[in-house]
């Protein structure tokens, strides 16, 4: 009698060892689900600050050709209105003997010159804004972009501290802990 009821004995204190070990079971394998999440979470949020500094660096492109553009048309007015005074150069220095003919000529070619100058004052003017406002942006685009680079570094660090946790409690059995 006393042997069955040893035995009765030790089967209860195996199968509450038994049911304590599929309790560490069950929340290593939540653990292991939860930090699966949270490694795709992180991945995901990964791949998106990677985007976001792709897009960064193609407005930053798109900026620098909009400049380029402008400072050649800068350079386009400039070149008409050297070649307009050019032209009254010459024109003053002709002989015309239609003195009416030559003072219309004058006037034309002032007309032109003024409003060449006015293009070029009023592009430069322009550009000098543009340039002014997508030096802000960028400067604004490059700080989101080392914050956003931080962030990733960040995240990539918790993503391998959180791998390295699984690995450990793959290799820590819930079994080995009594």
């Amino acid at each position: 009698g006393e042997e069955i009821d040893s035995l009765q004995k030790i089967h209860v204190f195996n199968m509450q060892k038994l049911k304590h070990s599929e309790l560490r079971l069950a929340k290593a394998e939540q653990k292991i689900r939860e930090l699966a999440l949270n490694i795709k979470r992180k991945e995901e949020l990964i791949k998106e600050l990677v985007r976001t500094g792709k897009d960064a660096q193609s407005v930053s492109r798109q900026y620098s050709l909009k400049i380029s553009k402008l400072e050649q048309e800068i350079e386009q007015a400039k070149r008409e209105l050297a070649e307009t005074q050019k032209q009254l150069q010459e024109l003053d220095s002709k002989e015309l003997r239609d003195v009416p003919e030559k003072v219309m000529l004058q006037k034309e070619f002032q007309k032109k010159m003024e409003a060449a100058k006015l293009k070029v004052q009023r592009e430069a003017r322009e550009l000098e804004q543009k340039v002014a406002q997508m030096k802000h942006q960028q400067s604004q685009i490059q700080k989101r972009l080392c914050e956003e680079s931080e962030k990733k570094k960040q995240l990539e660090a918790e993503l391998q501290q959180d791998q390295q946790q699984i690995k450990v409690g793959f290799f820590l059995s819930p079994y080995d802990e009594d």
